[in-house]
């Protein structure tokens, strides 16, 4: 996998995703040994550092001393995708901005403000699981599992019986050139029964024609049409990747997701952040007399 490095510093500004407000996102190239780092205010916190959940339709990063940043994950997958593992995130508003539902907009932005990290200069140490290891919500009958491999794969089930998206699966094998082509387009989605009830919850509210698909009972609304005819599955494949960003490293696993979401990727990103950190500090052998 090719990384790169930040030339200048990149700005995204739009609505957020859930809350409708403004939003700012200011990424700046990263410190040497200093890796990712997420903060507000010109304070700035390594990623790896910070606590997270994916319990509220989206991922949020809790910051040292109470803040957060709400819906990373398109932004995270972009970075992940282009292999930019040095990197400043400041962060304006509630969320990072929507823009178009998907991570288009920003690999294309980071893209062309990146280069190739050049022979001899740092690299990212990536993180090879070593044993299989599993997470599940049996209450959905949702599992996601990663089992070692040499680099990284991700594979997806989602099932919604009675709507035009059915069942759908998809791989996915990181490389250079797979992540624009095959997963960045692909926008977030919604099902139009639950539309209502999201927004009674307060989000949803920066959602468009523009950012998003809908989904009805027999028909799907999206601008220009679907992408891609399993535009959804893949769309899932690129919020586990933006979620796995969250280990502040390349991960060498292979990942098999059933019918999940943003809470197992959660789950999943800190029992490998529990693994990578006893691998850092093995547990002290004791001497019994």
């Amino acid at each position: 996998m090719e990384y790169r490095l930040l030339t200048r510093e990149i700005v995204f500004s739009g609505k957020g995703l859930h809350t409708g407000e403004d939003c700012r996102a200011t990424l700046s190239p990263g410190r040497s040994g200093e890796g990712v780092t997420v903060g507000r205010g010109g304070e700035a916190f390594p990623l790896a550092g910070c606590t997270f959940s994916g319990t509220g339709r989206g991922t949020e990063v809790f910051l040292p001393g109470g803040q957060s940043v709400k819906t990373p994950e398109h932004l995270f997958a972009a970075l992940y995708g282009l292999g930019i593992w040095s990197v400043r995130i400041s962060a304006e508003g509630p969320e990072v901005p929507a823009l178009d539902g998907c991570s288009a907009a920003f690999a294309e932005a980071l893209l062309a403000g990146s280069r190739p990290v050049a022979e001899g200069e740092e690299q990212p140490e990536p993180f090879a699981l070593s044993t299989p290891i599993a997470v599940e919500d049996s209450a959905r009958n949702a599992l996601v599992f990663a089992f070692p491999s040499g680099e990284l794969s991700l594979s997806y089930v989602i099932t919604y019986e009675g709507t035009p998206i059915g069942t759908q699966a998809a791989d996915f094998r990181l490389s250079p050139g797979s992540f624009g082509a095959f997963l960045a387009p692909s926008r977030t989605f919604a099902l139009a029964s639950e539309v209502q009830s999201l927004l009674d919850r307060g989000l949803a509210k920066g959602g468009s024609p523009e950012n998003a698909v809908v989904v009805g009972e027999t028909s799907v609304s999206a601008a220009g049409g679907l992408r891609f005819p399993d535009e959804f599955v893949r769309h899932k494949i690129l919020d586990l990747l933006g979620d796995l960003y969250l280990l502040g490293c390349p991960l060498r696993a292979r990942v098999v997701a059933l019918r999940a979401g943003h809470a197992l990727h959660c789950r999943l990103a800190e029992n490998l952040l529990f693994l990578s950190c006893s691998r850092h500090f093995p547990k002290k052998e004791t001497n019994h007399v």
